[in-house]
């Protein structure tokens, strides 16, 4: 009897773990389908856990057996595919970097209820970061981290008495600097030129767009992202996309994104990288991201020590490489463009803000 109980409960646990497997894969602004998206490294070992049961609890139906079998082992090769670029391979980085050329960003959603702004700091002082993105931020954070203006003195903020205010504090200068409302949404970004210690000035993008509820559609999260691809197109100097975007980095609207701009995502190659959720050990995944446009090497990729946020801060070290501008884009795929541009219409945003066909 047990051993039947433990056959039913295996094929179940195979039924759901292939269909949490699949349907992410499928191009709806359901959320509750994108969230799915997200435990890929946990659908992966509860596949693993799951095909050990289907050989101890078999099937008197060999069939069946394989059958479910064959469904487990093609549902793990697909979590391993998407998830194979962000191993530590161990290679092709930049090992040291000339300071004028160098580039660091630290990134850290602060959760609003959090108040161990010492911790923040002391993490940030230790870091010691060209470029600190805050997220989360209200009146009480913009004032504890008012101490970072000593030596970073260039600020860019907009505080909103919600989850969505954002701070930018840069030792270096900032250009043409502006916050806006990306694809009409209430959440603000950041939008700026930076000048690095050589003269040369490239643009950053910060940015934390709302997740939506499980049941309500990703159409706001994605048209901000686009939007946010739309203003990298249109500048000609390397660009930095940066933030807690409430999303992997192997997700559809993300991939999408970094086609449509030639972005790089700098954890590739130095593994997973989680920074959601500090409070837990096992329910983690990569939500912070900084993605940079061609023209700059990953240095560095770390994940710092949690200060009582949901979030770990996230730190990137890029290299700009010498006499490199953008690399230059093959022709976006008509396929991207059309679909990001199709949401940013859904979504409501400015007719300028749209993506061409070519670059």
């Amino acid at each position: 009897m047990i051993r039947r109980v433990l056959h039913v409960v295996t094929l179940c646990a195979a039924a759901v773990l292939f269909a949490c497997t699949f349907l992410p894969l499928v191009p709806t602004e359901w959320w509750a389908v994108r969230l799915l998206d997200f435990p890929r490294l946990h659908w992966a070992i509860g596949l693993m856990v799951v095909g050990v049961g289907v050989l101890l609890f078999p099937s008197t139906a060999r069939w069946l057996t394989g059958l479910v079998l064959a469904a487990v082992l093609l549902a793990l090769a697909v979590n391993v595919a998407i998830l194979w670029p962000y191993r530590p391979d161990g290679g092709g980085h930049v090992e040291a970097c000339p300071v004028d050329r160098s580039l660091s960003v630290l990134i850290a959603n602060v959760q609003l209820g959090n108040r161990n702004a010492p911790g923040l700091l002391d993490t940030v002082r230790k870091a010691d970061p060209d470029l600190f993105l805050a997220m989360e931020t209200d009146a009480w954070w913009d004032g504890a981290l008012d101490p970072l203006r000593e030596w970073m003195p260039n600020v860019l903020k907009r505080i909103t008495g919600s989850y969505y205010g954002i701070e930018l504090y840069s030792r270096l200068p900032l250009n043409d600097g502006e916050i806006r409302h990306l694809a009409k949404r209430e959440t603000p970004a950041i939008v700026t030129g930076v000048t690095m210690r050589t003269g040369e000035t490239v643009d950053f993008i910060g940015l934390h767009p709302k997740p939506p509820l499980p049941w309500q559609s990703s159409l706001g999260r994605d048209a901000e992202l686009y939007a946010a691809a739309s203003i990298l197109n249109e500048r000609v100097e390397p660009g930095i996309l940066a933030g807690d975007l409430n999303a992997t980095p192997w997700e559809i609207a993300v991939g999408r994104v970094r086609r449509l701009s030639g972005l790089v995502d700098p954890r590739r190659g130095y593994g997973y990288v989680a920074t959601w959720n500090a409070g837990s050990s096992w329910l983690r995944w990569p939500l912070d991201q900084v993605f940079h446009e061609g023209g700059f090497e990953t240095v560095s990729v770390d994940r710092l020590d949690a200060f009582g946020s949901d979030h770990f801060p996230y730190l990137v070290r890029l290299c700009r490489r010498t006499g490199a501008s953008a690399d230059p884009l093959t022709p976006p795929d008509a396929d991207d463009v059309a679909a990001a541009n199709a949401t940013l219409t859904a979504a409501g945003a400015s007719e300028r803000v749209r993506l061409p066909t070519d670059r």
